[in-house]
């Protein structure tokens, strides 16, 4: 009986044992990007509809994704037919300097605008 539970038992040590080394290896030879700098000219565009539920998490995720990997600096929200309710919220998100809030007819004149940057 005993004999079982002691080789569940190492056999759980050892996969512990091979997680941490691969998360040593994987650490020191397999690194993550450099980041980019952040004065890059691209932008993330999202579109925005209906009440806007989602938009604060979209772009927080937005957000985190362009400060760690330095793809882009900035994040567009396009007014896609966004309520009133939708409005406020993507509004109080382009108080951040990072977050524009446009509508669907201004995104070429913004995107040649600054692409001419």
């Amino acid at each position: 009986m005993h004999l079982w539970q002691d080789g569940l038992l190492a056999l759980l040590a050892a996969i512990g044992l091979a997680s941490l080394l691969w998360g040593a290896v994987r650490g020191l030879f397999f690194s993550r990007p450099r980041l980019r700098g952040t004065g890059t000219g691209a932008m993330a565009l999202l579109p925005a509809r209906g009440d806007g539920a989602h938009l604060e998490e979209q772009v927080r995720c937005l957000g985190a994704l362009g400060r760690e990997t330095g793809c882009f600096s900035r994040i567009l929200l396009a007014d896609c037919g966004l309520s009133d309710e939708g409005r406020q919220r993507a509004a109080i998100l382009a108080a951040d300097p990072r977050v524009r809030l446009c509508s669907r007819e201004d995104i070429p004149d913004i995107l040649s605008r600054d692409s001419a940057l």
